[in-house]
């Protein structure tokens, strides 16, 4: 009897060290279940192309950056090569940077150890990171030299008043320049800034019924004087009923003007400016069409770029910075909308999509 209760004693014992196990195992499952999942949805939500990989070079996940990068028809299961060599060698070290080709081209690749058999790469293109520091060196020298050219022009034209106080029509001819360079001082930095506020994330627009009409009808009236001194005709044409759209009206302005003050500056003499409104469906289309001397097809693709400016023709001077259309096409796509040019020897439209006031996806 004593041996029969010693023998289900330790059948007792070891159900409870199983359960014990298996509880264990369950929990110690779970818990890698969970860690699992947090680092997939911490990858997934990555803004740079991540991978999951396990040491064996085998993919456990790829976010859509990843993949874009990457490249080709099909993207891979496992990695192989130098990929697979870059697994093995960094799994116990720390993190580590090196160029690898992929099928796209060279990609910075950034390895980390995660634990649990599993590295963290992050990958970047080198070439639009190359593309990108062009930009901004290129974006650098052209404010640069936006900003020296009246700076230096005040600075001539302060030292002629200084010299000639007394000779009144030199010293209101200077006091004329500089005011007029100080204005366009003014002008580039106030759009350097407002360029800067649209790209912000928290930047919001202040909303509300619009009729666009009337914001194009205004804007011809601001620039009928410019208009008349350039000897360009200036008209507006509605097709049909406009709805209002939902809108920042001060910054829909911003766009028309600058729009049709481009329109009219390079413009030829005795030229036109026509202004077609309609709506299509859930928007409200505006075209600008100008009879000016119209974009190259090799500058076409970049005029909504920062600083961009089209050489012109004949050796007219190029006037502006080149923000203008970087500036409406901001202005216009944070109105849930969109602007396309065309352009040939002779005329050139632009068409600007806003949707409706009931149908407006604004970001706010």
């Amino acid at each position: 009897m004593w041996r029969e209760n010693r023998l289900n004693g330790y059948l007792i014992l070891i159900g409870v060290i199983v359960v014990a196990v298996a509880v264990g195992w369950r929990v110690g499952r779970r818990k890698a279940d969970a860690l699992l999942r947090e680092r997939v949805a911490f990858v997934e939500a990555l803004p740079d192309g991540a991978l999951l990989v396990r040491c064996d070079g085998q993919i456990v996940l790829a976010n859509i950056e990843a993949r874009q990068l990457w490249g080709g028809t099909a993207f891979p299961q496992r990695l192989e090569g130098d990929w697979l060599a870059l697994c093995r060698e960094k799994q116990n070290a720390g993190a580590y940077v090196q160029s690898i080709v992929a099928p796209s081209g060279k990609l910075s690749v950034r390895v980390a150890p995660l634990g649990s058999g599993l590295l963290l790469f992050t990958l970047e293109d080198l070439a639009a990171r190359q593309r990108q520091e062009t930009f901004y060196r290129n974006f650098i020298s052209n404010v640069s030299h936006e900003l020296k050219t009246p700076l230096t022009v005040i600075q001539g034209h302060v030292a002629v008043m200084e010299e000639n106080p007394s000779d009144g029509e030199r010293w209101q001819a200077s006091r004329r320049i500089v005011a007029e360079e100080a204005a366009r001082l003014t002008h580039l930095v106030e759009n350097l800034l407002l360029l800067s506020r649209l790209e912000m994330p928290d930047f919001a627009l202040d909303l509300g019924p619009v009729n666009l009409e009337v914001v194009v009808e205004d804007t011809l009236l601001q620039l009928s004087d410019l208009a008349e001194v350039r000897r360009v005709s200036l008209s507006l044409q509605r097709e049909g009923p406009l709805p209002r759209i939902m809108a920042d009206r001060a910054r829909l302005k911003q766009v028309f003007i600058n729009l049709l003050d481009n329109s009219v500056k390079y413009n030829r003499e005795g030229g036109e400016v026509k202004v077609t409104l309609a709506a299509e469906g859930e928007r409200v289309t505006a075209q600008v069409m100008d009879t000016g001397e119209g974009i190259p097809p090799e500058d076409l693709p970049h005029i909504f770029e920062k600083m961009y400016r089209v050489e012109r023709r004949k050796g007219r001077p190029v006037e502006g910075s080149g923000l203008g259309l970087s500036i409406v096409k901001r202005i216009v796509e944070q109105h849930g909308g969109s602007i396309t040019a065309e352009s040939q020897a002779g005329q050139t439209t632009f068409t600007v999509t806003l949707p409706h006031a009931s149908e407006a996806s604004v970001r706010q």
